[in-house]
């Protein structure tokens, strides 16, 4: 998809006041006999379809056919327009692959391990982050093992750029997949926009690795303060049994994740996907559920119905209401949610 640019980021770019943007722009559709024209849909868009005034945002076309029209008066300036463009588009692709990256690290369940200021991530998550695919990685890997990558380009080094699991598999770390970026963008057979996007990857990667680190040093701490915050907005009350903590009577209340913190961590402090439920309970769900595997809302709710459908009676007004209640807000968390990562913070 083109990008289009503002008016008033295109007035900056020239170096016009967006007045005198939309008098010389009104002067081109002015006059049809002269060599000067710019054409909709060709050199920009307006962002109405009606009325008197009618603001436009310009394609990178309509900048530069602006700038070639000042150029007659202003020396240079056609040079210093195409300078700024290319500095726009580089940055704006630094911004595309940094969102991507942190996608990737969400999506995937994030880091797999974490070494100091060093982050790991599999296999797939590097293919993913790099736009790559399994022989594209394989080769750039063996020219750097093989030291027949760019010249005075940094080898590749065990826990530094990489890590092997029990199952003798490669995870790689920013410092890793910043290398390989580096070597995949000297590649003579690489199309230009691949290039340029492992060029960004090697630019931006080592940033968003330090950010997702932060983040996960931050997490339990966070994750403690929303379970705070959960128990709070639910007056202290078990939101499955409707217990109350009372003085002199011992009711343990716990924070139950309803999509679970290791599959969903852009969800664990979310209070909404925190459930307030009696400790006994939460540990008899757990040990229903078994030990391993991903956690979702409707497992709470199946857990419910299969193993303590004796903690809601049919023939109680109080408890029905809660049930449906409950029923009403684990679906509503589960389809708004389920497949939809939030992003960062």
């Amino acid at each position: 998809m083109r990008d289009l640019l503002t008016d008033k980021e295109t007035a900056k770019i020239l170096g016009k006041r967006i007045d005198t943007l939309y008098k010389d722009v009104d002067y081109f559709d002015k006059y049809d006999d002269d060599e000067w024209d710019l054409i909709e849909g060709e050199h920009f868009e307006y962002t109405t379809k009606s009325g008197k005034i009618r603001e436009r945002r310009f394609y990178e076309e309509g900048v530069e056919a602006l700038a070639r029209f000042y150029e007659q008066d202003e020396t240079g300036i056609l040079s210093v327009v195409i300078e700024a463009l290319t500095h726009r588009r580089r940055r704006r692709k630094r911004m595309l692959v940094s969102r991507r990256i942190t996608q990737e690290l969400i999506e995937s369940g994030g880091v797999l391990e974490t070494r100091g200021e060093l982050a790991f991530v599999n296999k797939s998550s590097t293919i993913k982050i790099l736009q790559t695919n399994g022989v594209g990685l394989r080769n750039s890997i063996n020219r750097l093992k093989n030291d027949d990558s760019l010249e005075g380009q940094e080898g590749l080094e065990l826990e530094k750029h990489f890590l092997l699991t029990e199952k003798d598999e490669a995870i790689w770390s920013q410092k890793g997949l910043a290398s390989i970026a580096v070597d995949m963008r000297h590649k003579s057979s690489l199309k230009k926009s691949r290039k340029a996007w492992v060029e960004a990857v090697g630019e931006v990667v080592e940033d968003c690795f330090k950010a997702e680190i932060k983040r996960l040093q931050a997490a339990p701490k966070r994750i403690d303060q929303a379970i705070i915050r959960a128990k709070r907005a639910a007056n202290d009350t078990c939101q499955v049994t409707g217990a109350k903590k009372k003085r002199g009577k011992q009711l343990q209340l716990d924070g139950h994740h309803l999509f679970d913190k290791s599959s969903r961590p852009d969800l664990a402090d979310l209070i909404d996907n925190i459930l307030v439920v009696e400790s006994s309970i939460h540990s008899e769900f757990h040990s229903w559920k078994g030990g391993g595997g991903k956690c979702v809302p409707k497992d709470f709710l199946d857990f419910l119905s299969q193993a303590r459908g004796d903690l809601f009676d049919s023939t109680n007004i109080r408890t029905t209401d809660r049930h449906s209640k409950l029923v009403a807000r684990l679906v509503a968390l589960q389809s708004n949610y389920e497949g939809n990562h939030l992003r960062y913070k």
